[in-house]
């Protein structure tokens, strides 16, 4: 590696985001830096140690980007990750030396604003904007001592992030919905697997609460438009032991080509 490193920090499951934005640096300053990714099968070969390797990114990069979304930013390792750096760049510039930016990148329903303290303190910016991913990439610029025009086509790259986007949250969202019901995702998972290419299935809910009804008919008329159809019949009310509740029965039907593209999530 050489000395100019850009530590990119992200979880395994937005592995495609941060491969997606290292390819894009890489590119933009070829021969400048290189990106430490730990999960690229480059920037920590088999058999190293990974601590040792991550703590020698931290320590040793120019500027950090942080790859922030609703999932990542409850995590332990994105937060230590990004503190290693906030502290190395408060003694670099009070010794006079660099700044060492330190850029969290929401995506995926994260957003500046939205961030926790002290998180929203940094010059976060929005993944899917172009022009806030032209701001992010001159600070970067600036760490390494660069000048110039930039290569990258950042509206181009903006729309790969929407597309990332697109399929991260989708998924996140059929696990919503099939999280309001006790079926048993694993067996849905196999049952899908013997469908025909283009199958649709129909899951039958049975009495689901007007409450959860109305979580639903959101989810298809929003996150979930085109995928999913819901249909109710028989408007009631059901005595329960806590008391009564208003509702009705409940059919689902979904692609099971939909179910297989996120069976690693319906699984784990």
């Amino acid at each position: 590696m050489t000395s100019r490193i850009i530590f990119l920090s992200h979880i395994h499951e937005e592995k495609a985001l941060a491969l997606l934005v290292k390819q894009a640096l890489e590119d933009e300053f070829s021969g400048f830096v290189d990106v430490f990714v730990s999960s690229d099968g480059t920037s920590i070969p088999a058999g190293s140690n990974f601590l040792k390797r991550v703590e020698d990114g931290l320590v040793d990069c120019i500027g950090a980007i942080y790859l922030i979304s609703p999932a990542s930013v409850k995590r332990n390792w994105i937060n230590f990750e990004l503190g290693a750096v906030w502290i190395r760049n408060a003694m670099s510039i009070r010794s006079g030396a660099s700044a060492i930016p330190a850029l969290p990148v929401c995506h995926s329903g994260a957003t500046p604003s939205s961030l926790p303290s002290p998180l929203n303190n940094l010059n976060g910016i929005t993944a899917n904007q172009a022009a806030q991913l032209e701001f992010a990439f001159r600070s970067l610029q600036a760490a390494v001592g660069g000048k110039g025009r930039l290569k990258t086509d950042f509206d181009a790259l903006a729309t790969n992030v929407i597309s990332f986007e697109h399929q991260y949250t989708l998924g996140a969202n059929l696990v919503k919905m099939l999280s309001m019901f006790n079926g048993d995702k694993r067996a849905l998972v196999r049952h899908c697997e013997q469908q025909p290419a283009g199958a649709q299935i129909e899951l039958n809910c049975g009495f689901v609460e007007t409450g959860a009804i109305q979580t639903l008919t959101g989810l298809q008329a929003n996150e979930l438009k085109g995928h999913i159809h819901v249909t109710t019949d028989m408007p009631g009310t059901e005595f329960r032991p806590q008391g009564a509740v208003n509702g009705a029965q409940v059919k689902l039907q979904v692609a099971a080509s939909l179910i297989l593209d996120f069976k690693h999530l319906l699984q784990s």
